[in-house]
């Protein structure tokens, strides 16, 4: 079993615990009640751990984030390999900063972009087939605006037209793409938008 899992087993046991929910007894259906767990520790993998913080800095932290939830990350004196083991991070006392979040098929969540905050030297990121980002989900891309110069948003079903209107903020951007996201309404008006407010952005839309 990996470290992962023996987490989440623990967290899954703790919330049944707290939360009183018996499966033999439960009224809810099963998957409901998988579901309702499973909610609670997807918010617990995706909220910033402020004791963690202060200890191992924003850089760590952000990265354990990523790769706990499924992602991997670039380093800035390392770019050629992608981290992707929780185990086989730096030792804590190993400073590093992150260049690329590849959040590919990761469980991410609105919250969990806070993690942004203080990594200085990202410059690209990838939301590929993130299902767990929620409306208003890409909010906290704002804090990468100094550093960020190429994004992909794709296949991240819960992301709606106006959703996307935040990326128009990232002022340093070079590369965007975006496709492969069906509720998207209006691509052509998204495109249009954002080309306006990043004339000097090489851009690539496809809704599907």
């Amino acid at each position: 079993m990996s470290f992962i899992s023996i987490i989440r087993n623990s967290i899954t046991k703790r919330l049944i615990q707290q939360t009183g929910y018996q499966v033999e007894k439960q009224a809810l259906p099963a998957e409901s009640l998988v579901r309702n767990i499973w909610g609670y520790v997807a918010i617990a993998f995706n909220q910033v751990d402020a004791d963690r913080l202060a200890k191992v800095g924003p850089n760590r932290l952000c990265a354990e984030w990523i790769i706990k939830n499924g992602g991997g990350v670039r380093i800035v004196d390392n770019p050629g390999r992608l981290w992707k083991d929780y185990n086989m991070l730096p030792a804590e006392t190993t400073k590093f900063q992150i260049k690329v979040v590849d959040a590919s098929n990761a469980s991410i969540m609105k919250i969990g972009l806070e993690h942004f905050i203080g990594c200085k030297q990202i410059d690209t990121v990838i939301f590929h087939n993130c299902k767990h980002l929620e409306n208003d989900g890409l909010i906290g891309l704002t804090h990468l605006t100094d550093s960020l110069t190429r994004l992909q948003i794709s296949g991240c079903y819960n992301i709606r037209d106006s959703d996307l209107d935040v990326i128009g903020e990232l002022s340093n951007l070079k590369q965007l793409a975006i496709f492969d996201m069906k509720y998207v309404k209006d691509m052509d008006k998204v495109a249009a938008s954002l080309k306006s407010k990043l004339p000097h952005c090489e851009m690539q839309f496809q809704k599907e």
